[in-house]
């Protein structure tokens, strides 16, 4: 999300942003995320503070945890749930052979 400000300048929403709006939104605490990620405290305050970025696997986990969408925390944009903009693949591609 961008955002003008009078002096024209761009301020720009980063992931750490993202992240704190998300556990804000969620009502999850600090301490929360990091047990249940099984990650220290200094770790999550690092990734809302912008000093470090969390691994894919961890920002994934992050995302369930606090119920917003990862495409979200990485870009800033909503995803786009129309069914035509969904791709999927069909489970069964292989259908069974009729005798």
């Amino acid at each position: 999300m961008k955002l003008m400000i009078a002096s024209n300048e761009l301020l720009e929403f980063d992931l750490a942003d993202r992240m704190r709006k998300a556990l804000r939104v969620a009502d999850i605490g600090v301490q929360d995320v990091a047990e249940t990620l099984q990650v220290s405290r200094t770790a999550v305050s690092r990734w809302i503070n912008g000093r470090n970025v969390p691994r894919p696997r961890d920002l994934a986990a992050f995302a369930e945890l606090t119920g917003v969408p990862v495409y979200w925390l990485e870009t800033g944009k909503a995803p786009d749930l129309r069914p035509e903009a969904i791709s999927y693949t069909p489970r069964d591609l292989n259908p069974e052979p009729t005798d």
